[in-house]
């Protein structure tokens, strides 16, 4: 996704390359071992039985869906385009979380919502550093006449959290912690993108008066 974010998760000048110039080797024994860069993607396409501007003035108004939709998680508006976001706990091995970061929803561009992360006021002094992007582009689907039209919604998910490791976790195995805390990230990436495509779905369907209006799951991946 080309989304601009307001801050790298992780500053360059920490960020460890391989030999051969690409992505950080993570599992590097000889790393720091005071920190974790994760990351985890998952991207999808669903239909809806509607048309494409229909949509996308339900998704202007933000203000009326997001609260109900991002549950469980508790969102908080901070102005007409801002939220705070709070997690639920998560962890493992002995150590947990309950991480909230700020998000920023911008107007769309030719039917393409964006969500991108922004940086509030004492996030500096937390563990962590959450870069979160998302992003839905709507294409109307032609049909015959008789169909009703429908409209699909690429959408995709972007999580990437950089954390520092209390002492105790540091003792252990880097590949034991890496390999625990990756699987959290993308379990909380599934679970978030998967109630957020199921609740915007059926809170769009309410709103115009369709409840228990099914809609069409067409394709999920996970991407690493």
């Amino acid at each position: 996704m080309s989304i601009a974010s307001s801050k790298p998760a992780v500053p360059p000048s920490e960020r460890a390359v391989s030999s051969e110039g690409g992505a950080p080797d993570l599992l590097d024994p000889s790393l720091d071992k005071a920190h974790l860069d994760l990351r985890a993607t998952r991207c999808g396409q669903v239909d809806l039985e509607t048309d494409r501007e229909t949509l996308a003035r339900y998704l202007r108004g933000h203000a009326q869906w997001i609260q109900r939709c991002f549950r469980p998680l508790q969102v908080e508006a901070l102005s007409a385009e801002t939220y705070r976001l709070q997690f639920f706990r998560m962890g493992g091995l002995g150590f947990e979380l309950e991480p909230s970061f700020g998000v920023r929803i911008w107007p769309d561009e030719d039917y393409r919502f964006r969500l991108t992360s922004i940086e509030l006021p004492g996030d500096e002094g937390m563990p962590y550093r959450v870069n979160c992007q998302a992003d839905f582009r709507l294409e109307e689907l032609q049909g015959s006449l008789k169909d009703l039209p429908t409209t699909r919604v690429h959408w995709a998910l972007h999580l990437e959290i950089w954390l520092a490791l209390p002492r105790f976790l540091q003792v252990l195995p880097r590949k034991l912690v890496y390999r625990v805390a990756h699987q959290v990230v993308q379990q909380v990436t599934r679970g978030m993108s998967d109630r957020l495509t199921h609740n915007v779905c059926s809170d769009f369907y309410r709103s115009i008066g369709c409840p228990d209006h099914p809609y069409r799951l067409i394709a999920v991946e996970d991407k690493a």
